[in-house]
């Protein structure tokens, strides 16, 4: 059976998923060791820069030795290719569906929703449109009594609100703005003083 191809993202995420699944990686012995002796043969300062010590360690761990994968990690990726591949087109998202399953299916549901449109459109032409409303109308009471209360609360607003001399409106806008940008520029200010400099 061929072999359906994964994503590029679906492998990448499958390989992520088994690599975190490792067990951790220790250091090798002396590792600790060459980093200290590394640190002391340093010339003496009151305090290494972040930047110098970060070249230290990093150098150190790249003479580490690479990390083998384990012998089981390629046999779990192929199987796990295998079984994607077994999985039927049905049970998978849209653009792995056939190309002419997809024309299809949109053929089909065009047609549908024609079909109901046309049907909805002629049986509302031979109705009485005004037994409609008004049997919709008692049906839905309960909406159009909120509907109302909701357009009398705008009203109502939209009332208080023009009596506000446009001074004072503009300006306790205005006012709200600036205090929102000092929030703003104060929990930045905190932020890098708190955190970006640890």
């Amino acid at each position: 059976m061929a072999m359906k191809k994964m994503t590029p993202e679906e492998l990448e995420q499958f390989i992520h998923r088994e690599l975190r699944a490792l067990p951790p990686r220790k250091a090798p012995p002396g590792f600790e060791a060459r980093l200290q002796a590394a640190l002391e043969a340093r010339p003496a300062r009151p305090a290494m820069a972040p930047e110098h010590l970060e070249q230290l360690v990093g150098r150190e761990l790249r003479a580490l030795p690479l990390r083998r994968a384990p012998r089981t990690l390629e046999s779990r990726v192929l199987a796990a290719l295998e079984q994607r591949a077994m999985i039927p087109w049905y049970h998978k998202s849209w653009s792995y569906w056939p190309a002419a399953i997809r024309a299809v299916f949109l053929a089909v549901a065009t047609g549908v929703s024609g079909t109901l449109i046309a049907g909805f459109y002629l049986g509302f032409n031979g109705l009485d449109k005004s037994a409609v409303v008004a049997q919709a109308g008692e049906r839905f009471s309960l909406f159009t009594k909120l509907y109302h209360t909701v357009a009398w609360i705008a009203e109502f607003g939209s009332q208080v609100i023009s009596g506000i001399p446009s001074l004072w409106l503009y300006g306790g806008l205005a006012l709200m703005a600036a205090l929102y940008a000092t929030f703003f520029g104060l929990g930045a200010a905190a932020y890098r003083t708190l955190y970006r400099n640890n």
